[in-house]
């Protein structure tokens, strides 16, 4: 493997090996480079599957640069907007109020729990991502003819859903900043694992018969998976 970063802004990447078919390249909103990997494919293999996608990596990191470039880690301070289903809310600081924060077509955060804004936001955000996954779920589990176990949420920085084999859902909270199509993609796309458990054509065409939109949703959420985070 690269020992070396591939240039200066390249970091080297990270190998991970397992019982896969092929290899991958997976390149995080926070620039980590990752390269997945079978147990059998020899490490002068992988080397030359990257300087073959060495445009490709090079096209996604100048993209990232420039999302992380735009992204601000929120502060917390009076007028600051928030993502909630895709629009933008302000926050307004009060100083005399019941609770610590509320929603009422703006955030509104108690000024003596400022030091904890960040995990109060997550906290909310979680509890609503639960409801609303939990009625997605429902909604097109039926549709499509299919049966999960249970739900739950992720905070994983890379990965928007995951469908275990034995019906398990999980969800990254962090969607609940997305658009209402954008949550339903993610839905439909964990749910279609329980049909075809891998990404055949089969898959995507079990995917296109509940959700014509599937390429639009995916393309969104690679252009702007850095705006769901604060």
């Amino acid at each position: 493997m690269y020992k070396r970063p591939l240039s200066k802004d390249i970091p080297a990447p990270k190998l991970i090996r397992s019982k896969r078919r092929s290899i991958a390249l997976e390149i995080g909103p926070d620039g980590t480079f990752t390269v997945r990997a079978p147990h059998f494919v020899a490490e002068q293999a992988i080397q030359e599957f990257i300087s073959r996608k060495r445009k490709w990596i090079d096209k996604i990191y100048n993209r990232t640069r420039q999302q992380l470039t735009l992204f601000r880690p929120k502060q917390f301070i009076e007028g600051e907007r928030f993502l909630y289903l895709g629009n933008e809310y302000t926050l307004h600081i009060a100083q005399d109020m019941y609770g610590k924060l509320l929603f009422e077509e703006r955030f509104i955060l108690n000024e003596r729990y400022l030091p904890d804004a960040r995990i109060l936001f997550e906290r909310w955000y979680r509890e609503e991502a639960f409801m609303l996954f939990t009625l997605r779920c429902k909604f097109y589990a039926g549709n499509m003819g299919v049966r999960y176990n249970s739900i739950n949420l992720s905070g994983a920085k890379h990965r928007w859903g995951s469908c275990r084999p034995n019906g398990n859902l999980r969800f990254n909270w962090r969607l609940v900043m997305a658009p209402r199509d954008i949550i339903d993609y993610v839905v439909v796309h964990e749910l279609a694992h329980l049909v075809e458990p891998d990404h055949s054509s089969r898959f995507w065409t079990v995917v296109d018969k509940t959700f014509k939109d599937h390429r639009e949703a995916k393309n969104w959420l690679k252009d702007n998976q850095f705006r769901l985070n604060f």
